[in-house]
């Protein structure tokens, strides 16, 4: 492909024209330097643009120089990012063309509540859904998960930058050994808030106050994946209501993990949790990585401590000291 060609290719997938003449500078004589390019000043942007694309990495001494970087993510980010630019243009025609219609009929249309989304086309309007939230994400969490159960990147870094997590978690999400490990605890360390339910009715999550997404349970899921978007409309309240009421009952987790102030170890809170969810005994071992023997004595050693004698009474009296 010619180096136009190239440079071409680079701006459909949103790589600005001075940025994509850079890069492709990069391909024929890296290192390159904003002083050692044509206009100083209109070049340190783009650096920095490609910098933060992921598709050229800074070197040398003073980090001033700047090689090309392997581009596989950043492409793949580039085209996410372009397919949700894409989708908000359409979205964007078609509610112009509502408004017009309600204009002229004095009605609201169904579709303007309501969008189904199934297939490949899931994750990309999720992810649309997620970077444009400005204030919380409201969740109640449960698999299947169609990003794999992952870690959730995003919502570590809107953490940092102050957005708001409030997620209830189902039973079924500690069942994973990996999803723990890998997704909860990560973002109960940069902030989220979360609880604890054995069961939950439904699987959804509220951006801010304009758009609720619900998923199949996962009896269902198996047969069709697709989400609902719910925006705002007497059906988006019910949800938020549903969503307050799971959050009031649901067994509060320690945001910071608690592990150097916790009065038991980490293995033991981490048995408890799973306690709470309602696994099965089998299941809890095979999470912890211990023989049902070895289950058992963590249990009778944390009853004799707390002074009870039934899991039921242990898990009031965790409960109630922190101990969760």
């Amino acid at each position: 492909m010619s180096s136009d060609g190239l440079a071409a290719q680079l701006i459909r997938l949103g790589v600005g024209e001075t940025a994509a003449r850079i890069y492709l500078r990069m391909l024929e004589s890296a290192p390159v330097t904003a002083e050692g390019l044509d206009d100083a000043e209109t070049v340190r942007p783009a650096l920095k643009e490609l910098a933060d694309a992921g598709l050229a990495v800074p070197s040398g001494v003073d980090g001033t120089e700047f090689l090309p970087a392997n581009p596989s993510e950043a492409l793949t980010a580039l085209t996410t990012r372009r397919q949700a630019e894409l989708h908000d243009a359409r979205l964007a025609v078609q509610t112009a063309y509502r408004a017009f219609r309600r204009a002229h009929s004095g009605m609201p249309n169904a579709q303007d509540l309501l969008e189904v989304v199934t297939g490949n086309a899931i994750i990309p309007r999720l992810r649309q859904l997620a970077t444009t939230v400005r204030h919380q994400v409201r969740r109640l969490d449960s698999p299947p998960y169609f990003t794999g159960g992952r870690r959730n990147l995003l919502e570590e870094e809107q953490l940092r930058r102050g957005i708001t997590y409030r997620c209830v978690y189902s039973g079924a999400s500690f069942g994973d050994p990996g999803y723990l490990a890998d997704n909860i605890l990560p973002c109960l360390r940069a902030g989220e808030q979360a609880r604890l339910l054995p069961e939950l009715p439904v699987k959804l999550t509220l951006f801010d106050d304009r758009a609720a997404t619900i998923a199949l349970t996962i009896r269902e899921a198996d047969r069709n994946q697709s989400i609902v978007v719910v925006r705002p409309c007497s059906l988006f309240s019910a949800l938020e209501g549903l969503f307050e009421t799971s959050w009031a009952a649901a067994l509060p987790l320690d945001r910071q993990g608690r592990t150097a102030e916790q009065p038991i170890r980490p293995i033991e809170r981490q048995l408890l949790i799973l306690l709470a969810a309602g696994l099965k005994d089998d299941e809890i071992a095979a999470s912890l990585g211990v023989s049902r023997r070895t289950l058992f004595r963590y249990l009778e050693t944390l009853m004799d401590r707390a002074g009870v004698s039934s899991r039921f009474q242990l898990g009031v009296f965790a409960a109630h000291n922190g101990w969760l």
